[in-house]
C-alpha cells in the first residue's frame, strides 16, 4: 500500500471549503467539544463532503426544516478511519475509528445518520465485521432515514421543482456485499424521494458499471482516469437519451465527479439539494459552487469569483491565490491532485 500525505489530504478539504462557502453558512461542527446536552440524532457528514460544502449545508438545512433534534458533525476530528486503513496503516485507522466512536457516542443519540457512503461501508466492512466492534448506537443512512420519514408523512413537500430528472446510481462491485447493499438501498430510497417532489418528472435511473462500486469516490481514485471518463461519457449519453434536463447524484463524491458536466442543457444536482428546494429551505450560499469553479477559464477569475467566501474565512488575496494554485482544476486531472 502506498502511503499518503495525511496533512495535505485533509488540508485540501479545508482549502476547498473556504473557496466555496461563507464562514457563517457552515452549519455543522468540526471541532469536538463534550456536549452540554444529549441529542436524538447525530448527522454524521464525514470528511470529504467538505469538498462540496454546499451539499453539507443543504443536508443540515433539510434536517433543520424537519424540526429534528440533531447535531451535525464533519471533518477530520470525526474521521471514520478509512483513509488510514486504505493506505495500509491499520493500527492508526483503528485508533482514529475508536476515538470517533467515542465522540459520536458522547452525544447520547438514539441513532447516527451516515451521510457519507464510505463511512457507512467502513463501519460495515471494517469496524463491525473485520474488527468485530459493537457500536453503542444504532446507525442508518440519510437516504433511508429521509425516505422513512416521508413514508410516515413527516416530510412537508411544499414546493414544486420542475425538472425531467434521471438518477445516477451504482450497483456495487462484484463480491462487495456491503457496497452492493448500500447501492441498492440508495437507488430505491432516492428514487422514492424524487417521486414525491411535485412537477419533477422522474425518468428512471442510469446505473454506473459495477467497477464504479457504491459511489464515484473510490472508483475515480483507483481507475485509469481516461477509462473512467470514457465510462462516464457513456452514462451521460444514456441520460441525454432519456431527454433529461437534470442528472441527480446520491453522494457528494458523485456530485464532485460529475458537476463539471452541468451546462445549458442539463444540470447536475445532488438529491438533497432538490429535497431542500422542495421543502422550502432557503440558502445564504451558492448551490453547486464547485461545478462553476471547474468551468473557470483562469485562476485569477476563480479567485475573484470566490472573494466573498475566502474573505469570510480570514484569507488574504495572496493566500487565496496560493490555495487555488495548489490544485489542477481540469476534468482529466488525476483525482489525487484535483478538487
Amino acid at each position: 500500500m502506498s502511503k499518503i500525505d495525511y496533512s495535505a489530504y485533509y488540508r485540501r478539504l479545508q482549502d476547498l471549503k473556504k473557496l466555496q462557502i461563507p464562514a457563517g453558512s457552515m452549519s455543522w461542527t468540526e471541532q469536538y467539544r463534550p456536549p452540554d446536552r444529549a441529542h436524538d440524532i447525530v448527522l454524521y457528514l464525514g470528511c470529504n463532503i467538505l469538498r462540496t460544502p454546499d451539499v453539507a449545508a443543504d443536508v443540515v438545512a433539510v434536517f433543520r426544516a424537519l424540526n429534528l433534534d440533531f447535531i451535525a458533525v464533519a471533518g477530520v476530528q470525526f474521521c471514520c478511519g478509512i483513509t488510514w486503513d486504505r493506505s495500509g496503516d491499520v493500527a492508526k485507522g483503528q485508533s482514529v475509528t475508536d476515538l470517533t466512536i467515542k465522540r459520536l457516542a458522547s452525544y447520547g443519540a438514539k441513532v447516527i445518520v451516515h451521510w457519507c457512503p464510505s463511512c457507512d461501508i467502513h463501519f460495515s466492512d471494517v469496524v463491525t465485521d473485520r474488527d468485530a466492534k459493537v457500536l453503542p448506537f444504532e446507525v442508518t443512512n440519510a437516504p433511508a432515514f429521509l425516505a422513512e420519514l416521508s413514508r410516515r408523512g413527516l416530510v412537508p413537500w411544499r414546493n414544486a421543482v420542475a425538472a425531467r430528472a434521471a438518477l445516477h446510481c451504482h450497483t456495487g462491485r462484484e463480491g462487495h456485499a456491503a457496497g452492493q447493499r448500500r447501492a441498492r438501498a440508495d437507488q430505491e430510497n432516492v428514487s422514492y424521494l424524487l417521486s414525491q417532489i411535485a412537477e419533477l418528472q422522474f425518468l428512471g435511473a442510469v446505473c454506473a458499471p459495477a467497477e464504479f462500486d457504491y459511489d464515484c469516490g473510490p472508483s475515480s481514485m483507483c481507475t485509469d482516469r481516461e477509462h473512467w471518463l470514457s465510462l462516464r461519457s457513456q452514462q451521460m449519453d444514456a441520460v441525454r437519451e432519456l431527454d433529461a434536463d437534470s442528472l441527480v447524484t446520491v453522494s457528494h463524491a458523485c456530485q464532485r465527479e460529475w458537476c463539471d458536466l452541468s451546462d445549458d442543457t442539463i444540470r447536475v444536482r445532488n438529491y438533497i439539494s432538490l429535497v431542500a428546494d422542495a421543502i422550502g429551505c432557503t440558502r445564504n450560499y451558492e448551490s453547486d459552487t464547485l461545478g462553476r469553479l471547474k468551468h473557470s477559464q483562469d485562476l485569477d477569475s476563480l479567485v475573484e469569483n470566490t472573494e466573498s467566501n475566502w474573505v469570510s474565512h480570514g484569507l488574504s488575496q495572496e493566500q487565496a491565490k496560493a490555495v487555488v494554485r495548489k490544485y489542477s482544476w481540469t476534468t482529466k486531472t488525476p483525482r489525487s491532485s484535483a478538487p
